[in-house]
C-alpha cells in the first residue's frame, strides 16, 4: 500500500495503475494499464488513504464512546477494547509500521488512564481513572496515582519472558548467519532435498514435528532453530525481501505454519497447552487428558494437516509459476549445492562453538521440567557465551534491527492484550459468545470450538487468549451440556492452530514475518485461507477419527 510520502516522490510522472490495485479501487473503467493523469492520481489516492486511516479511527471512536459500561464491562475495559480493535483494523488497512501503530496506542491509554492499576493499600486491581477516590465498598481511599501507574502499566509487557524470548532467539538467528552455520545447513538440506521445492518444504515441516515434543516452546523451536535455517536456506537459493521474495514467502509461511502445527500436535508443543488440560481435568475429573490422550487424538488431523500443508501452500504462494524450481531445474540445484559446499570447506572454529552453544540451548530447553530454567533465561545464556566466546560481537546485536523492532511492538501488544484480560473484557466477550449459543440453541461443541478459534485473531499471545477464554469456553460448555472429551480436544488443538490467521498471533509468527518476505496483507489472505483449512479437516477428519476412539 503507498503513503501520502510515497505519492509525493512520483513527482509529476504518470503511474501504471491495473485494475487489480487495491489503491484505485474507484477509477477502474475495464481497462488494464491505465495512464491517469496527476490530478485523478491525486483525488484517487487521498480518497483511498482517507478511508484507510479514517476507518481504524472511526470504529476506535464508535466502540470508545458508543458503548455503555456495565458491571461486567467498565469505561477502562471498553477504552481497551477500542484501541485494541482500532489497532487491528490498522494493521489490515494502512501502511503504517507496527511500532508507530503501537506507539500511538499505548500513549493515547497512558494519558487517558485507561489500564488497571493496582490499589496499594489492598493489593487488588483497580481503573487507574479511580485513583485517588474513594472505595464505595470499604469508605478508604483507593491509594494508587492515576498518571504515573498508568504509564507504568504501559509498559509491563516490555518485561514479559515470551517478548525477550524472541528477542534473544532474533539473536541466536544472528549468530547462525554470521558464521554462516546457516549457509552450511541450508546448502546441505538443499543437497539432499533440493531436487524440488517442495523436498525442502517437508523437510522443514519434518524438523518441526520432531523438535516440538522436545522443546516446550513454539518460539524458541521456531525462532532460535528453524528460522535461521529457512532464511539460510531462502538466501543461498537467491531469494531475498528485494529479488524474488516468492520463494523466500513461500518457506517462511511453510515454516511458521508448520510451527504453530507442531505446537498444537503435543501437549509439549507449546507452553500454554498444560493449562488447557489442568482446566479441563478440573472441570470433568474422568476425563484424565494427558500426554498420550492429546497425541493420539491430534496424531490423525495433524499428520493430514502436515502432509498437505507445503502444497496448499505451493498453491497458495503462486510457487507453480516460478519455473525456475521445478523438478526440471532440481539436479542443478543440488549439485550447485554440493560444490558450494565444498568449497566452504571444514566447520570453522565459530561455527563449532555455536553448534555447542546451540545443543547446550536445545539439552536446556528438553530438560526444563528437572532444570525449572525458564526458556527465555536459556536464550539470554546462550547469546552471553557466544558474545564471550567472540562468536559474535556486541555489534552483531545492536544493529539486529529487527529484533529491535520486535521487541518494541509485539511488548506494546502483550500489554493491551494482558490488559483485556486483567479487566475482565476477554471475559465479557466470552460470556457474550456463551449467551449467544444458549439463545440460538446452536449445537454447542461446534459453536464454542470455532468461536474459540476465531477470537485468537484478537490476541498477541497464544498463551494470553488460553488464560483470557480457555476457563470461560469450559465452564460453558459444562453448563451447557456439551461432550467435554470433544470440546477439550478442540479446545487443546485449536489453542495453538488459531494463530494461523496474523502475524502477530505468537512469537514464531511474529520472527518470521520480520524479514519481510510477505506482505501484511498476504500474510493475513493467507492465514484465512489455513484457517479455513484446518478448521473443515478437523471437524470432518478429526471428528470421525476421535469417534473411532470413541470420544463420541
Amino acid at each position: 500500500m503507498v503513503s501520502i510520502g510515497d505519492f509525493i516522490l512520483f513527482g509529476t510522472r504518470s503511474v501504471d495503475i491495473s485494475e487489480e490495485s487495491p489503491l484505485l479501487p474507484t477509477l477502474h473503467a475495464g481497462k488494464s494499464n491505465q495512464k491517469l493523469s496527476i490530478r485523478q492520481k491525486l483525488f484517487a489516492l487521498l480518497q483511498w488513504s482517507f478511508i484507510a486511516n479514517a476507518l481504524p479511527v472511526l470504529v476506535g471512536l464508535f466502540i470508545w464512546f458508543g458503548l455503555e459500561a456495565n458491571q461486567e464491562l467498565t469505561p477502562t475495559a471498553i477504552h481497551l477494547l477500542a484501541v485494541f480493535t482500532s489497532c487491528i483494523i490498522a494493521l489490515i488497512t494502512t501502511s503504517m509500521d507496527i511500532s508507530k501503530i503501537v506507539m500511538t496506542g499505548l500513549t493515547l491509554l497512558a494519558v487517558t488512564q485507561s489500564f488497571a492499576c493496582v490499589d496499594q493499600a489492598t493489593g487488588l486491581s483497580t481503573e487507574c481513572r479511580l485513583c485517588g477516590e474513594t472505595n464505595p465498598l470499604t469508605n478508604e481511599l483507593i491509594e494508587c496515582e492515576a498518571t504515573k501507574d498508568a504509564f507504568n502499566q504501559s509498559l509491563k509487557g516490555f518485561s514479559s519472558t515470551v517478548v525477550w524470548l524472541i528477542f534473544a532467539a532474533f539473536h541466536l538467528g544472528k549468530a547462525v548467519q554470521v558464521t554462516q552455520l546457516g549457509r552450511r545447513l541450508s546448502l546441505w538440506m538443499i543437497s539432499i532435498f533440493g531436487k524440488h521445492i517442495l523436498g525442502i518444504a517437508y523437510a522443514i515441516v519434518l524438523s518441526e514435528l520432531v523438535l516440538a515434543p522436545f522443546v516446550p516452546s513454539n518460539t524458541a523451536r521456531g525462532g532460535g532453530i528453524v528460522l535461521p535455517v529457512v532464511q539460510s536456506i531462502a538466501s543461498t537459493l537467491g531469494s531475498s525481501p528485494q529479488s524474488n521474495p516468492a520463494l523466500g514467502g513461500y518457506l517462511m509461511l511453510v515454516a511458521s505454519h508448520a510451527n504453530l502445527l507442531s505446537a498444537s500436535m503435543y501437549l509439549t508443543g507449546m507452553a500454554s497447552n498444560p493449562i488447557v488440560v489442568a482446566k479441563a481435568n478440573q472441570l470433568f475429573p474422568h476425563l484424565n487428558f494427558g500426554f498420550m490422550t492429546w497425541l493420539l487424538g491430534s496424531s490423525v488431523p495433524a499428520l493430514c494437516c502436515a502432509i498437505c500443508l507445503p502444497l496448499i501452500l505451493y498453491r497458495f504462494c503462486g510457487m507453480a509459476d516460478q519455473k525456475k524450481y521445478q523438478v526440471t531445474s532440481g539436479d542443478e540445484i543440488t549439485n550447485h549445492a554440493r560444490d558450494e559446499l565444498m568449497a566452504m570447506g571444514y566447520m570453522s572454529l565459530k561455527e563449532l562453538q555455536l553448534c555447542f552453544v546451540l545443543l547446550g540451548c536445545l539439552g536446556l530447553w528438553i530438560t526444563a521440567n528437572i532444570t525449572k530454567l525458564d526458556a527465555t533465561l536459556v536464550a539470554l545464556l546462550g547469546i552471553v557465551c557466544l558474545l564471550h566466546l567472540g562468536t559474535i560481537s556486541w555489534k552483531d546485536i545492536s544493529s539486529n534491527t529487527n529484533a529491535w523492532d520486535t521487541l518494541f511492538w509485539l511488548g506494546g501488544f502483550v500489554t493491551i492484550a494482558q490488559q483485556l484480560s486483567d479487566t475482565g473484557a476477554s471475559a465479557y466477550l466470552g460470556d457474550c459468545i456463551s449467551n449467544v449459543i444458549k439463545q440460538h440453541q446452536l449445537p454447542p461443541v461446534p459453536a464454542l470450538a470455532l468461536a474459540y478459534f476465531l477470537t485468537t485473531f484478537m490476541f498477541s499471545s497464544l498463551s494470553a487468549h488460553t488464560v483470557a477464554f480457555v476457563a470461560t469456553f469450559l465452564e460453558a460448555a459444562k453448563s451447557l451440556g456439551a461432550h467435554a472429551q470433544l470440546l477439550t480436544a478442540f479446545l487443546a488443538y485449536f489453542g495453538a492452530l488459531g494463530g494461523c490467521m496474523t502475524n502477530f498471533s505468537t512469537g514464531s509468527a511474529a520472527m518470521y514475518y520480520a524479514p519481510g518476505y510477505v506482505s501484511r496483507s498476504m500474510w493475513f489472505i493467507v492465514g484465512l485461507k489455513i484457517a479455513l483449512f484446518y478448521l473443515l479437516v478437523y471437524f470432518s477428519i478429526g471428528m470421525s477419527w476421535w469417534k473411532i476412539l470413541g470420544w463420541e
